[in-house]
């Protein structure tokens, strides 16, 4: 039970950090907040022995630090994205100990490293694939007793969203104002 609390509030910690990266508007800003979610993600899932999810984060870590500081070198930018991407889906099947949903952990970092890297430019496209991937580890969050997790990753989603929202009536606001001109 010890470790039922302790993975609980280290993930409650997580989803404070995790819910402040949905309301930036940057690609760095999200990206660089979400890896102190990581970190404290990183621990908890390693404590409630979801493996898959652990070395999901780590690899999370690393692939947001390579892409917040850019390589200027396509090719070399290239082998190392698809080598992240390609870690995480490997060694989470390696240290997956949860059968079938343990893999969720593994489907949502592949869907979301392909996102970091696709839409640099593109932080509401990020923040979609960001809502895709909360929802897929609220599900595994079930099922290694991270009650916390499972709150966080659903008030980020609606956070997330949220923002999304006031993001597209702030646009559709300034649409109107230029035809009015």
């Amino acid at each position: 039970m010890t470790e039922v609390i302790l993975g609980n509030i280290l993930s409650f910690f997580a989803m404070i950090t995790n819910s402040v990266s949905g309301t930036r508007k940057k690609h760095g800003e999200i990206l660089g907040i979400q890896i102190i979610s990581f970190v404290f993600y990183g621990a908890g899932s390693f404590i409630l022995k979801g493996y898959s999810s652990t070395v999901q984060n780590g690899v999370g870590i690393a692939r947001n630090v390579v892409a917040i500081k850019g390589i200027k070198n396509k090719a070399l930018e290239k082998i190392i994205e698809w080598t992240l991407i390609t870690l995480g889906v490997v060694l989470g099947i390696v240290f997956n100990n949860r059968g079938a949903l343990g893999f969720l952990p593994v489907i949502a970092n592949f869907e979301y490293s392909v996102a970091v890297f696709r839409f640099k430019d593109r932080p509401t496209l990020l923040k979609y694939a960001f809502i895709i991937n909360l929802l897929m580890y609220t599900v595994f969050a079930a099922v290694i007793m991270d009650y916390v997790s499972i709150a966080a990753n659903l008030i980020a989603a609606v956070t997330t969203v949220v923002s999304l929202i006031r993001e597209r009536k702030k646009q559709k606001g300034a649409a109107e104002q230029n035809i009015n001109k």
